[in-house]
């Protein structure tokens, strides 16, 4: 059994009914510690669905994404976590980056997926970008993609683990080794502050 299996109960899947096959599209995965870890939830924002998901008699199947971020949010001394929401920037399953290169934008995401980010961040600890270079899909797809989402979420702190790619991104679940730290990734973008004046004359 993986580690992250001995950490965690898979406790919630959306969209309902769902079990992992290239083709569909999942919106997330919530995980439980099977003990009392801290109380603190995160929602990780991946780049697309894999192998990982329910299986028969409420067993599930892991994979080495999620293996890794669930290890990393169970062992990680500084804010381990007991509730875990697994997201992705692209709802569309396949663990193959080769075979998303040429599928479009509606393709690649459906808008549940949209609202599920946005629901699943509104009442949160920590987010984390887990989404790497988001290799095999196409580059403006994938920039127009994190602008709505980093937009969506600008009135949150965002948090990374490790360092960045080469190219400026947040690293890769998969990419969480040797225990790296999390990282603050981008302050919150605080409201404009409401300034009123009464009468003439006043500095």
């Amino acid at each position: 059994m993986s580690k992250a299996k001995k950490y965690y109960d898979l406790i919630h899947v959306e969209p309902h009914g769902y079990i992992p096959r290239i083709g569909l599209h999942r919106f997330g995965l919530t995980f439980k510690s099977k003990e009392p870890h801290h109380g603190k939830s995160v929602a990780v924002i991946q780049m697309n669905g894999s192998k990982a998901g329910p299986k028969e008699k409420k067993k599930w199947k892991c994979d080495s994404t999620i293996g890794k971020v669930l290890s990393w949010c169970y062992e990680n001394p500084k804010t381990p976590f007991e509730t875990v929401h697994c997201l992705n920037l692209f709802s569309y399953v396949d663990p193959h980056p080769e075979n998303l290169m040429y599928l479009d934008k509606a393709t690649l995401n459906k808008i549940e997926n949209d609202y599920w980010i946005k629901h699943v961040c509104e009442n949160i600890d920590y987010i984390i970008l887990a989404y790497g270079d988001c290799k095999g899909i196409d580059s403006m797809i994938v920039q127009n993609r994190i602008n709505d989402v980093l937009a969506w979420l600008e009135k949150y702190d965002l948090y990374r683990v490790g360092d960045l790619t080469k190219k400026g991104n947040p690293k890769h679940g998969r990419s969480w080794n040797y225990s790296p730290l999390l990282t603050l990734h981008k302050n919150r973008k605080l409201p404009k502050a409401n300034i009123r004046t009464t009468g003439r004359g006043n500095f």
